[in-house]
């Protein structure tokens, strides 16, 4: 079923504003993926630490004060953000089956849209990174509305795409030894001599 974009019910959730999010939330993922691939790193430590460094930056993107669009009404371990005024969360799940309560529940934050919400159009919104069914997929980030009884009204889709990373031990160059530079004052010849005296 094809849903709606998100900026068919509030123009301010334009697809760039929408991207910038999303690119954050991946950047920090990539990063954390890199970062921690250690053989004592494992979905847990990942996981965490990726959602705690994508906190962070939405709270420092906000701080910065780069983006006239991006608010922080609630900065804490359940962080709420807004664009355009729009109270949004978000979280690494499954969009198709979500489990975790920054998608399944509204934060008190986010209380004042669904209190003047029809039960057709969105009031809740949360951007979700989704790993695919397997967790090994390209992430992508859906950002998903829904009414006040919970139903998905709207819905958008990272365009983001990441070159494909092989992970295998990878033999490194081997060094080349290289001689020290010689270094003396540089000496004249007697053309330059000549040229020097005619001046």
């Amino acid at each position: 079923m094809i849903l709606p974009l998100p900026a068919t019910f509030n123009p301010e959730l334009s697809s760039d504003r929408l991207e910038a999010v999303s690119q954050w939330l991946l950047d920090e993922l990539y990063a954390t993926e890199d970062d921690l691939s250690r053989p004592t790193d494992n979905g847990y430590t990942r996981g965490c630490t990726t959602f705690g460094r994508q906190r962070n930056r939405i709270i420092s993107e906000a701080l910065s004060a780069r983006h006239a669009w991006l608010g922080l009404p609630n900065s804490n371990n359940d962080i709420v953000f807004s664009v355009a005024g729009v109270p949004c969360r978000f979280s690494n799940d499954d969009p198709s089956n979500p489990s975790k309560d920054a998608v399944l529940t509204a934060n008190r934050y986010q209380l004042d849209f669904l209190e003047f919400a029809t039960d057709s159009e969105p009031a809740r919104f949360c951007f979700i990174i989704d790993r695919g069914h397997d967790g090994a997929a390209e992430p992508r980030v859906e950002f998903l509305g829904f009414t006040p009884s919970g139903v998905i009204a709207c819905r958008w889709v990272s365009n983001a795409v990441r070159v494909l990373r092989v992970e295998c031990q990878q033999t490194l160059p081997q060094p080349v030894d290289v001689a020290k530079p010689q270094v003396a004052p540089k000496r004249r010849d007697e053309g330059d001599a000549a040229s020097e005296a005619v001046r």
